[in-house]
């Protein structure tokens, strides 16, 4: 968590940080640079918060909304952490491709969406120019891509927790925040998510508060489990089909603390934690201590200890999903009939 009031280096930092950010946006709103359109409608989801904000459900349940809407989708991702993160890789439905080359997001995405493709790389413009090359999509989902300015989009949607939505209201390094909040007035709605795990914040929430400021539709997006992938099958067994039993949470994301409230909500023991800086690559990690002991990981994390846990332990992924509301997939829906 970060400091609710960073030392005075950390906070001298984030004012740079700022209005460095600053000087940059308005490169783009005065003209100066020029940012590309493309003959497809193109749905950016991202955050003001580097992590944890919930952006990675909310593009596959959009994607998939999409898709089953009728719709040929593909995903953009940047794939950071990925050793082709400053290349171009194109991912098709069914691929199995090592997370460690393309980037743990990518894989999870790919994984969830099974009939849908993804680009992959740092240079979003060329990625989706590529993407449609290939395969001739009718609407992109960019994940991820709020603050990449030179890919401009027909909907841009902004994903905030409802609890502490601006963090402790700092950009980095101080605080979580990519941009100052003023960047949700380039946002075309927000998605508020929340955890089903509990009660988190009483109405009008920041979220809703920033909302009203910038005129912008406000909609929420429930985070749920829905179900835990047994990763030595494949199988996905009930949310509570650990119910009772002891496991050690092992997780390399941001945010932890919810996919441990989330467990102890279904009734899992969490008896031991092993965590881990986000994106963690566990190439280095010995894994001779979890033979015969119940390992409980995330989605993303399982993309990479898929193939480096010991066969004597029993290992799942609690995977979850995000449930959008008739509201805003009408909304949204709505806004691409008349676009481009």
């Amino acid at each position: 968590m970060w400091d609710r009031q960073p030392p005075p280096l950390l906070r001298g930092l984030a004012w740079l940080y700022a209005n460095g950010w600053r000087i940059y946006e308005h490169l783009y709103h005065w003209g100066i640079k020029r940012r590309v359109r493309l003959p497809v409608p193109i749905v950016g989801v991202g955050s003001l918060l580097v992590g944890g904000a919930g952006k990675t459900p909310v593009a596959i349940a959009i994607a998939r909304q999409l898709h089953e809407s009728g719709r040929h989708v593909a995903v953009l991702c940047s794939g950071y952490s990925g050793r082709r993160f400053n290349t171009i890789t194109l991912l098709e439905p069914g691929e199995t491709p090592d997370p460690i080359e393309v980037g743990d997001e990518p894989v999870e995405i790919l994984n969830a969406l099974r009939e849908v493709p993804i680009a992959v790389g740092r240079r979003r413009v060329a990625v989706a120019q590529a993407a449609l090359a290939r395969w001739q999509p009718e609407v992109l989902v960019l994940d991820d891509g709020f603050q990449h300015l030179p890919l401009a989009r027909t909907v841009d949607l902004v994903v905030l927790p409802a609890v502490r939505p601006f963090g402790n209201g700092y950009c980095l390094p101080a605080g979580p925040l990519r941009e100052p909040p003023a960047g949700l007035q380039r946002a075309d709605a927000i998605l508020q998510t929340r955890y089903t795990y509990r009660q988190e914040v009483e109405p009008p929430s920041l979220a809703c508060v920033a909302a009203r400021a910038n005129h912008l539709p406000l909609f929420e997006a429930m985070i749920e489990p829905e179900g835990l992938e047994d990763l030595a099958t494949g199988q996905l067994l009930p949310p509570d089909a650990l119910y009772g039993h002891e496991v050690v949470a092992i997780a390399g994301i941001a945010r932890a603390y919810r996919f441990l409230q989330t467990a102890e909500q279904l009734g899992i023991r969490v008896v031991e934690t092993r965590l881990f800086p986000d994106h963690y690559p566990f190439e280095r990690e010995d894994w001779g201590w979890a033979r015969a002991r119940t390992l409980l990981t995330t989605a993303k994390d399982a993309t990479k200890l898929r193939a480096r846990l010991p066969a004597e332990c029993r290992a799942y992924a609690l995977r979850i999903h995000a449930r959008l509301e008739p509201a805003f997939c009408n909304w949204l829906l709505e806004r691409l009939h008349f676009a481009v």
